[in-house]
């Protein structure tokens, strides 16, 4: 295995593009629900399902912590010295976390009584997604900033790597 791929500032990019891809999906299903807030039928037929994506964090998480405090408890067990070959490369090499995200689908209708609309049941209802649109402009508000955050973070990690280079 390459040593670069153990290097703990690219565990950073990896960590940050899990990051990123959580928002881009997040944004997307926000982005879903606004455009068929007034549909009445998905593709197949049935009602739209409204899309949440939902993040979770793995045990990478939990992980990362412990490989830091055996790390630590390393650093203060050892000499002056601390790494007697002088690298800390290889030690983190699970060292990538970030969030798990899946898309969730749920069923959540509103009723409209429209007897003419060519969707209405035997009734006159129309079924429509339960989407709030101003609840989705917020997901897509909050989804934008965070994904705006992991990108400051990786433009920060390559700075540090340039100046780095140049010493």
């Amino acid at each position: 295995m390459p040593i670069i791929e153990n290097t703990p500032s690219l565990s950073i990019f990896r960590t940050a593009a899990r990051g990123l891809e959580a928002q881009r999906l997040a944004l997307g299903a926000a982005t879903d629900n606004i455009a068929n807030a007034t549909s009445s039928r998905a593709e197949d037929g049935n009602a739209y399902a409204i899309k949440r994506a939902v993040q979770t964090a793995d045990d990478r998480g939990t992980r990362f912590g412990r490989m830091l405090t055996e790390a630590k408890t390393r650093l203060q067990r050892t000499d002056d010295r601390h790494f007697p070959n002088g690298r800390l490369i290889g030690r983190f090499r699970d060292a990538d976390a970030g969030p798990t995200t899946e898309i969730t689908e749920f069923d959540a209708e509103r009723f409209e009584y429209d007897p003419d609309h060519p969707h209405a049941d035997a009734d006159g209802y129309v079924h429509y997604p339960d989407v709030n649109v101003v609840e989705e402009m917020a997901h897509m508000i909050s989804a934008n900033r965070i994904y705006e955050a992991n990108l400051t973070t990786v433009e920060a990690v390559k700075e540090m790597l340039k100046r780095t280079l140049e010493i």
